[in-house]
């Protein structure tokens, strides 16, 4: 019985942490490929920005009626 639960706790939380990680390294492979000539600079923690800031937008109605 306990094992089911944490089963259906922790279920979601791997799903939730795969998806996250395989969106930032699609992410920062895509932004790579935009900017071969700044492709050592581009870290994960710009990718993080980028994201952060795509969020902010998306939340404040910025690609609403794409």
């Amino acid at each position: 019985m306990a094992l089911y639960l944490i089963s259906k706790v922790a279920d979601p939380i791997f799903a939730a942490a795969i998806g996250t990680s395989a969106a930032l390294i699609r992410i920062h492979r895509d932004q790579q490929e935009k900017q071969p000539s700044h492709a050592k600079e581009i870290g994960y923690r710009e990718v993080m920005s980028l994201g952060a800031n795509r969020v902010r937008r998306w939340w404040a109605g910025d690609f609403a009626g794409l």
